[in-house]
Parts: structure tokens; sequence; C-alpha cells
């Protein structure tokens, strides 16, 4: 029994002994091996939180999320300046941005969007883009390294948070009538539709819009300390309504 515990002390004073050698050889033969190892676990951190890595080649099946067709641009990084916790308690009133979906399906991944952007009570400019319903949505971590969000965070965006959003009380609404604006109806994205798929893609559509805009943001869907969503309270958004001569599912 002694002998027994004698050898198996000395294994270990091997083991301990050899370990630093060992970690040398893998650092030789696969480059960047404790490199990779940090990164996946700050990979794991940030699927927890609603991000994962961005990947090329689910972009390239997915279509952009944003592309020009006429206007001037400027839906693109429309929100990202202004103070977004001003905008959450209602502080804000422009810009506003009123969706109308030009050309669309349930199975069309793809959808032309016009945007009707008001920078005040009376004046308005146009602007046509193409947005993709399944396009990465990607944020820069702490890092400076680009994340995606998951597929869990998406839907709490398309769901949860679209379909839950309401103007305040006291807040101009024009009820259940859609319009280019200046003024959002009382739900700004829950659309009521027949067709199967459709209000569920238009949502997605509308994410793609409003996450190019910066009008929402990463941080509107990652949970507070409390464990809670805090609600998404911005109604300058709202989907105006669809193009019958667009319809691409007949």
């Amino acid at each position: 029994m002694q002998h027994a515990r004698q050898g198996a002390v000395a294994l270990l004073a091997l083991a301990v002994a050899s370990f630093p050698a060992l970690a040398q050889e893998l650092a030789e033969t696969k480059p960047g091996f404790f490199r990779q190892l940090g990164k996946s676990l700050k990979d794991a951190g940030q699927q927890a939180l609603g991000a994962k890595p961005a990947a090329g080649t689910a972009t390239a099946a997915a279509g952009p999320l944003y592309t020009p067709i006429s206007g001037a641009g400027r839906i693109n990084g429309l929100f990202k300046n202004e103070n977004h916790q001003a905008a959450q308690q209602g502080r804000l009133d422009w810009p506003r941005v009123a969706l109308t979906f030009r050309e669309w399906g349930a199975s069309l991944p793809c959808w032309t969007v016009e945007a009707r952007i008001w920078t005040s009570a009376t004046a308005s400019t146009t602007e046509t883009f193409r947005a993709c319903a399944d396009a990465p949505l990607t944020i820069r971590d702490d890092l400076g390294e680009e994340a995606e969000l998951n597929s869990n965070a998406r839907a709490k965006a398309t769901t949860d948070l679209m379909v839950g959003l309401r103007v305040r009380a006291g807040k101009p609404n024009t009820g259940d009538d859609r319009t280019t604006g200046p003024t959002p109806p009382r739900e700004p994205f829950n659309v009521r539709t027949t067709r199967d798929g459709v209000a569920w893609q238009a949502r997605k559509v509308a994410l793609s819009a409003a996450w190019v805009s910066g009008f929402l943001r990463a941080d509107d869907l990652y949970p507070g300390p409390s464990g809670m969503l805090t609600p998404f309270r911005d109604t300058r958004m709202w989907i105006a309504g669809f193009d019958p001569t667009g319809n691409r599912d007949k």
C-alpha cells in the first residue's frame, strides 16, 4: 500500500512538472491556441447576453440588412446620435418614420420599403430601400469586435417588444388607422392581416429598418439588473401600410 501511495505521488509530481512543457508544445503546434480558447470563452459570454459571432456566410444567405434604392439615404443612422434614454422617456418628438411596404410577401425574403421621414409636423422626405427580414443584426462589443444578435433576442424584438408597443396615454395617435404621418397609430408595429406569415414577416423587415436607423438597439433587448426587459416606449417609427400592387404572394 505504501509503495502504491508513493507511486501515485510520483506520477502527480511528474504531471505537474510536465504541464508547462505540454502547454508550450500545444502553443507551438497550434498557433493561437490560448488566444482561440479565450475567444471561445468570450463568444460564450456574448451568446448568453444575446449575441453571437457574426458569420459572413449567414449574412450572404439572409441578404443585406439595407440597400438604398432612391432618396437621400437618411434612414441609415437617423436615430443613432440622439439621446436614446430621452427617446424612451417620450421626451423626443422628431424625427418620425412611417414605413410603407411597396413590394412584400410572406415568402419574400427581402421587401421594398418606402420610408417617409418627418423632421417636423409639416416637413418630410421619402426614401426607398430594400430590407431583408433575416439579415444579421450586428453590434460592436466591448472588445471592439463584431457580434450578431441571436435568434432569441430577435424573437423578443418582433414579439414582446413590437407587438406590445403602444403610444403613451395622452400622446396623439390615429387609433387603428395607419397613415404615412406625421402621427403614429396606437399600435405602431402590431399589424393585423388575414394572410399567414405576412404580419410576422412585416415586423421582421421593420426590425431591420429600425436596426439600421438606430431606432432600436441591442440595449433595448438585454434584461436589466432585475432580470426584466426595460419596456420599449419610443413610438416614432411605425408600419404605415402595404401597397396592394406590391403583393408577391398572389
